[in-house]
């Protein structure tokens, strides 16, 4: 992981040379090709033009986003889009469908289309996050109650590439004035609206006239608690965490908490978590620490925004599951509220995807007596819809019939997953349950050549 970079500044080097050592240090860190967040401003602009100068093998595309709030944020956005193409750079603009009305809503959707761009790019974000941005939301996590966790701030280790993190904004204005580089003053950096403005022009200029020192006072403390996370970070990597390809789900072994205190579980919930991009608040930690504890096997509890803890048991024993809520556009969480697929047709028109499952039809019938495949007759029809609780289905240890529940719990699956699995119907009765059990109903013997068979194949997020 990264580690925030030493203050660079001084009077006694030229802006230039400043600027590309504190580059080269930063590129040390990272193999991975880079998307650069480039809004417009002075701060960013500087990013782009040192990039294109002395790194551009290193840069994969330029992105800028346009908020939609008004003139500004359009001729930013076809600023950075002409500077970067004049540089010989690719670049990716987008507007946004909506304009956000808080400095909330505006970071998730730029983030959403930053992390969407990166990842198009199998590329990492860089953005131009000054040593002044760091003391303004170490002040206002502080104000906001954070704990050690959230003081590490902009220097806490992560994903995203800050090569300005230890150099000031006056050290950045030497050089873009010096070579005369163009940039556009956002409106909003002079405003008091927001909690930031208040806390550049008002707040931080008022502790400092009272206690000189105070940023650099903030910045030893954003150190030592980033340093913190890294050690909180580097235990985790030998806990035995899987996460899904996508980033949304993770699984931890029941015994990385359990064996510790409570205390000890309060600081490893919020970086367990925070892995799968759920941030939890100290209420949403009272309640993780709690149901650690609780013992009881295919529970969850549901945190702020959607996000869940469940505990089940897998192939590696008793796992703590955390699943961030639906995304949408990969970025602002929230729970999806679509309604669920449904198929009703014959079993030759089955849809290729229901949700996140795909069915495959087969050439052949398997060799092996395989859950996750069905063969029925041409013409049989057949209704896919998402499983409900009072479901019941005939099979051969259960000919009288037996709730889905029960083989859901043989067959080990979370009770999280319940909800979206689907269940083949023919002819009104529940016949297919994919990878769970397959009910009398389902003709699917061997040496019957007019049955049309299917796989079903889940996609893990």
């Amino acid at each position: 992981m990264d580690r925030p970079h030493s203050e660079f500044h001084t009077d006694d080097i030229a802006p230039g040379d400043l600027l590309r050592a504190v580059l080269e240090v930063a590129l040390q860190g990272t193999s991975q090709p880079l998307v650069l967040a480039v809004s417009g401003g002075r701060d960013s602009m500087a990013l782009l033009h040192a990039m294109a100068r002395w790194a551009p093998s290193r840069v994969a595309a330029v992105a800028t986003f346009d908020h939609g709030t008004g003139n500004y944020a359009t001729e930013a956005a076809s600023l950075v889009a002409a500077q970067a193409r004049r540089l010989g750079l690719t670049v990716v603009r987008e507007r946004a469908r909506t304009g956000g009305t808080s400095e909330a809503a505006w970071r998730d959707a730029r983030w959403a289309f930053l992390r969407r761009v990166a990842r198009g790019f199998r590329a990492r974000v860089a953005t131009a996050h000054t040593r002044d941005d760091q003391v303004e939301t170490i002040v206002m996590r502080a104000l906001r109650g954070s704990g050690a966790r959230g003081l590490a701030a902009l220097a806490a280790p992560g994903d995203v590439l800050r090569p300005w993190l230890g150099v000031s904004r006056a050290e950045l204005t030497r050089w873009v004035e010096g070579e005369q580089l163009s940039y556009l003053e956002d409106p909003m950096n002079a405003s008091r609206a927001y909690l930031r403005g208040r806390v550049r022009h008002e707040l931080l200029p008022a502790f400092e006239r009272v206690s000189p020192g105070f940023s650099e006072a903030l910045l030893a403390i954003g150190e030592r608690a980033a340093e913190w996370r890294r050690d909180v970070e580097q235990y985790l990597d030998g806990c035995g965490l899987a996460i899904s390809a996508s980033g949304a789900r993770l699984t931890v072994p029941a015994r990385v908490l359990e064996r510790t205190t409570d205390e000890g579980r309060a600081v490893l919930w919020p970086a367990i978590c925070g892995r799968v991009g759920v941030t939890l608040d100290a209420n949403g930690t009272r309640s993780a620490v709690r149901f650690t504890m609780s013992d009881r096997r295919g529970a969850h509890i549901v945190l702020a925004g959607g996000a869940t803890i469940s505990r089940h048991r897998d192939a590696r024993g008793e796992v703590f599951e955390v699943r961030r809520a639906s995304a949408v556009d990969g970025g602002a969480v929230r729970v999806s509220s679509a309604p669920a697929p449904s198929f009703d047709g014959v079993v030759e028109a089955l849809p290729s995807r229901f949700g996140r499952w795909r069915f495959r039809r087969l050439g052949v019938e398997p060799l092996a007596n395989d859950a996750w495949c069905i063969g029925l007759p041409v013409g049989t029809p057949v209704v896919v819809r998402a499983w409900e609780p009072g479901d019941r289905i005939r099979t051969e240890g259960a000919p009288a019939g037996r709730r889905v529940t029960r083989y859901f719990t043989e067959s080990r699956v979370p009770v999280l997953d319940r909800p979206s699995w689907p269940v083949l119907l023919a002819h009104g009765e529940p016949v297919w349950i994919p990878g769970v059990c397959r009910g009398l109903a389902a003709p699917s013997r061997p040496g019957r050549p007019e049955l049309i068979w299917y796989r079903c194949e889940r996609e893990f997020d």
